[in-house]
């Protein structure tokens, strides 16, 4: 069963010494790819990725999936991917986009996002992937909004990794998201690298998301 194997995973984990590798803050590190293949590993055959952001974990996704979908608000960034050390060429079928922040609501709070439902491709392959990581925008308050879009539109059975929960913002709204949907969700906190939230869809339904009064002001503040 993918929950129990998902579970055993994050706590091999969990239990390995912490890696004292030093990477720039806004790349993937290795082990984190390394668990994302693994992670794949576990999926049915044929299995898609989906990602906010692209780098070196694109290539770890294009490694173990049948398909990649990378989205980048920065076209530049994105041409820089295709170009790394042990890049994996693209495939037909992989699929980048650059997609823009714009303004958008979250709730009642003014945020800036990608706006995916525009490009009916990237959302129809967001609704099909089995692996998803958000890993961008590098903004925790605009990540929130990437990481709502992905538990709303992911199918059943799909995994859904965020980066960065050593930003205490992250964390709050990762917590806070896995609490309010947990009748849909299995949630772990992985505790390598940047830390890692790993949600699993266990049941579609309607997404709950009931900001904080700090993060509803904090929004306002940052309009």
């Amino acid at each position: 069963m993918l929950e129990n194997q998902l579970e055993r995973l994050v706590q091999e984990y969990n239990g390995a010494a912490r890696s004292t590798e030093e990477v720039p803050a806004w790349i993937l590190p290795p082990r984190s790819c390394r668990f994302l293949e693994d992670i794949a590993a576990l999926l049915p055959p044929g299995s898609t990725a989906f990602e906010f952001g692209s780098g070196r974990s694109t290539h770890s996704l294009r490694r173990t999936s049948a398909g990649t979908t990378s989205v980048e608000d920065s076209g530049d960034w994105l041409a820089r991917t295709e170009q790394l050390e042990g890049s994996i060429p693209k495939r037909v079928s992989d699929f980048s986009e650059v997609v823009p922040l714009t303004r958008c609501w979250n709730r009642l709070r003014p945020i800036q996002s990608f706006k995916v439902r525009a490009p009916r491709e990237s959302l129809r392959r967001l609704q099909q992937a089995k692996l998803i990581l958000v890993d961008s925008p590098p903004n925790p308050a605009k990540r929130e909004h990437a990481l709502f879009l992905a538990m709303n539109e992911a199918p059943a059975g799909a995994v859904i990794v965020l980066d960065d929960l050593e930003v205490s913002a992250t964390s709050r709204f990762a917590h806070r998201l896995a609490h309010q949907n947990r009748d849909r969700f299995r949630f772990w906190l992985l505790t390598i690298d940047h830390q890692l939230g790993v949600f699993l869809k266990l049941r579609p339904g309607k997404m709950r998301s009931r900001p904080t009064l700090r993060e509803f002001v904090g929004s306002w503040r940052r309009a």
